[in-house]
């Protein structure tokens, strides 16, 4: 169940980054992009996690506590000021930034030998429907810059980092 809680806490970027971004053509295949990549990402980090998980048998869920604590970390100091220069970047290249985080997590995810398809299917189902909701329900949120559920999300991968470093 740690697997489908987590999957929603690293794809709530996606909700507020979408909101805010501007784009009228080509919503859907936006969608669809980075529900596959928020299902690619996971699939090889856990791969990434399960093979040093052998390497590092011993160390793998201190390490795996210490890479969860980190990203909730780096969460939690963001300021969420973006430097706007005038240029948006490309929405898929957004798509790519925006699913990388998945990576990492899964990383831990594998080294502590969880649920891979679990985490994969949640992660992107969470994705898909986070995206489809930034999209139709833009403007109605009520989302100044995402701060609250980037400190929500940070405050819960630091506390899972913590705790499966003591387990």
């Amino acid at each position: 169940m740690t697997e489908v809680f987590v999957a929603g806490i690293t794809t709530l970027d996606v909700l507020v980054i979408y909101s805010f971004l501007h784009i009228n053509k080509g919503r859907f295949v936006l969608v669809l992009w980075t529900s596959l990549l928020n299902m690619v990402f996971p699939f090889l980090g856990f791969i990434t996690g399960e093979l040093s998980a052998h390497i590092f048998t011993v160390w793998s869920s201190i390490l795996s506590g210490v890479m969860l604590s980190l990203i909730g970390i780096h969460m939690l100091l963001q300021d969420g000021e973006n430097s706007s220069t005038g240029k948006q970047l490309s929405p898929f290249l957004i798509a790519f930034a925006v699913s990388i985080d998945a990576f990492s997590v899964s990383v831990s995810f594998g080294m502590l030998h969880m649920d891979k398809t679990l985490f994969i299917v949640a992660s992107g189902l969470f994705t898909f429907v986070f995206s489809c909701a930034a999209f139709l329900l833009k403007g109605h949120l009520g989302l100044k810059n995402g701060k609250a559920l980037r400190l929500i999300a940070g405050f819960a991968l630091l506390t899972i980092g913590v705790l499966s470093c003591f387990s």
